[in-house]
């Protein structure tokens, strides 16, 4: 069996220090985020906000859901209409 390829240049791993985020130096904050949404257009932050709000309704209704079948205990989710 041949012996594994060294790996080139090109492909080498970036450093710590180029997968570390753009911060504030006064403040620490990671300006990273900021810039890429400040590309987006006013509308296209709407949009990405009310995807995030639907998400996270989902999200709230899925643990509410999870804590009545909680309650309700084992056998609720192996009965009809059970939910």
């Amino acid at each position: 069996m041949a012996a594994p390829a060294a790996r080139s240049s090109e492909h080498a791993f970036p450093s710590v220090d180029d997968l570390r985020p753009e911060t504030d130096c006064l403040t620490g904050i990671d300006l990273s985020l900021i810039r890429e949404n400040l590309k987006l257009t006013p509308w296209e932050r709407i949009l990405a906000n009310d995807n995030t709000v639907n998400f996270c309704d989902m999200g709230r209704a899925a643990l509410s859901q999870a804590r009545v079948l909680a309650e309700r205990g084992p056998s609720a989710c192996c009965e009809p209409n059970g939910v």
